[in-house]
């Protein structure tokens, strides 16, 4: 076989039980980096709040944006000077 120079391994043989297979019920699990830095992303999210704006109260989600937009367009219509 012309990829026998380029294994990573070469004490491993072609024979059936050395190639890839799909996992069993017996067999274990190993923990991968990848599975390190997954758990990890995990528990970054699940520490996080679902949905931060639901703590504010209904008042303020709807005060807020309503006040700021007529400071702003205040702000913009007077530096005009149309309301000066």
């Amino acid at each position: 076989m012309a990829l026998h120079k380029y294994r990573i391994r070469p004490d491993i043989d072609d024979s059936p039980q050395s190639a890839p297979r799909l996992a069993d019920d017996h067999d274990e699990f190993i923990a991968s980096p990848v599975h390190r830095l997954q758990q990890d992303l995990w528990t970054l999210t699940e520490n996080q709040p679902e949905n931060p704006i639901a703590y504010y109260p209904g008042w303020f989600r709807i005060g807020f944006p309503l006040i700021a937009s007529i400071a702003l367009w205040g702000g913009i219509l007077w530096g005009l000077g149309v309301l000066r």
